[in-house]
């Protein structure tokens, strides 16, 4: 499905901009282990805890983890409040403003990979909820949480100083669902691209990855990124506002950098398409996981 967008021409601190595009539950604590283990096929007590002597016994060292180690971090206690829509989307408000989500049908306590969407300019997060990071195509199947940012619906963001919307937005969900969180992936579409670039690439160990539609690194160095955090970007030819030779230069600054980069050039204006993000971007984060 193909949304129109209406163009606003900003740069500097929010970047170039997209209108919006048309369209149409908590995890428990973890149990304690059993007290007894098996040996051969029989039940065995559990050994009797140790104790330490100041002077004698050494203090124990907390084990680290090996690299590589799957680290979902803790249960979350879950949350109240939340009412769905007949679509099945809820929207939160935190300190910084609000943001839409929805909670794959699969999901049942188990850590979770958690897509966190940032609209173009004069978009809203309901509708880029609806279109971008839960596409119409794949919702009913889809693995992943996916949140779309409020406080600036029907604008662009101000890239400089909207990080804290995210930040907030991300750490509220993940208090009302198991999010991973080593699979947290941002995804940005034109304005919100610039910023989804921004945070990923300026905080990179707290992401998975970062998918990207239309949009461009508008001065955001990717070589001091703290590892090579997974990047995909699909850039349409005929992107008047992200012309597909900026998109290109970016793409060339990414791999200098040692980015793992999955590119794609499709036909097409700056209008965002929710099948740029069911049928290329979003199949990407499958395996996508922070150190």
């Amino acid at each position: 499905m193909r949304n129109l967008s209406l163009l606003f021409g900003a740069l500097g601190s929010v970047g170039l901009c997209l209108a919006g595009c048309s369209s149409d539950d908590g995890g428990g604590a973890a149990e304690d282990p059993a007290p007894t283990s098996t040996v051969n096929g029989s039940a065995q007590a559990s050994p009797a805890p140790t104790t330490t002597t100041p002077g004698v016994n050494p203090p124990a060292t907390p084990a680290t983890p090996a690299p590589g180690a799957d680290r979902p971090g803790p249960a979350p206690a879950g949350c109240t409040g939340i009412t769905k829509d007949k679509d099945g989307f809820f929207t939160r408000t935190t300190a910084q403003g609000s943001y839409v989500g929805y909670v794959p049908s699969a999901y049942a306590g188990q850590p979770t990979t958690l897509v966190v969407g940032i609209h173009g300019c004069g978009d809203s997060a309901m509708n880029f909820a609806k279109w971008g990071v839960n596409p119409y195509k794949t919702i009913a199947t889809q693995s992943h949480i996916g949140i779309s940012i409020g406080g600036r619906d029907g604008q662009c963001w101000d890239t400089k100083n909207d990080d804290p919307k995210v930040t907030a937005a991300i750490e509220d969900v993940s208090k009302c669902f198991y999010v991973h969180q080593q699979k947290v992936v941002l995804a940005g579409y034109s304005s919100g691209g610039i910023l989804a670039y921004k945070m990923g690439l300026t905080d990179a160990a707290k992401y998975a990855g970062i998918i990207i539609e239309n949009s461009g690194l508008a001065g955001t160095k990717p070589a001091g990124a703290s590892w090579k955090i997974n990047v995909a970007h699909i850039a349409h030819l005929s992107d008047d506002s992200f012309p597909i030779a900026g998109a290109r230069a970016d793409w060339t600054t990414l791999e200098a950098a040692g980015i793992p980069l999955q590119k794609k050039e499709v036909p097409g204006t700056h209008d965002g398409t929710s099948d740029d993000w069911s049928d290329f971007l979003v199949p990407k984060i499958a395996s996508w996981k922070a150190p």
